[in-house]
């Protein structure tokens, strides 16, 4: 009988301490910094990055005019942002094979041609400096040409 109520005493006391240990402080109202919940505030922020979003694969036809957008967005702590366009052998670019990110927001055409059927790559290098920082971002497309 003495051993169930000192067990049973031990239990209520051990889940106490730990009750008063995560809900410590505010006022006895909320959670205490020890508590899961209020670490995450606790955290570093992340930093944004830029968004890119382009097909990650297009089947076209051999000897014709296709045109991908390129959508992208921001963030204010961006700057100089330059974008080169390389392709396979099989691809031919139409349009410019660099140009130039000034808008927070948009999209910006790739144009290119397929002069023979196969399977080839499109790759998209992306230059930016983020709090005078260089950063490069890569973005790949396979073109499938029938």
């Amino acid at each position: 009988m003495v051993k169930k109520l000192l067990f049973t005493f031990s239990i209520v006391f051990a889940g106490s301490i730990t009750a008063c240990e995560l809900h410590a402080g505010m006022n006895e109202m909320g959670f205490g910094f020890q508590h899961p919940l209020m670490q995450q505030h606790l955290m570093p922020q992340r930093d944004a990055m830029i968004d890119l979003r382009i097909d990650r694969k297009r089947e076209v036809n051999k000897n014709e005019e296709v045109s991908v957008p390129l959508r992208y967005v921001v963030p204010s702590n961006y700057e100089k942002i330059s974008v080169e366009v390389t392709t396979s052998s099989g691809l031919i670019l139409v349009s410019d094979d660099q140009f130039r990110i000034n808008k927070a927001m948009g999209k910006h055409n790739i144009s290119f041609m397929a002069l023979e059927t196969g399977e080839y790559e499109m790759l998209l290098e992306i230059y930016a400096l983020k709090n005078n920082i260089p950063v490069t971002y890569i973005r790949k497309m396979k073109v499938v040409v029938s």
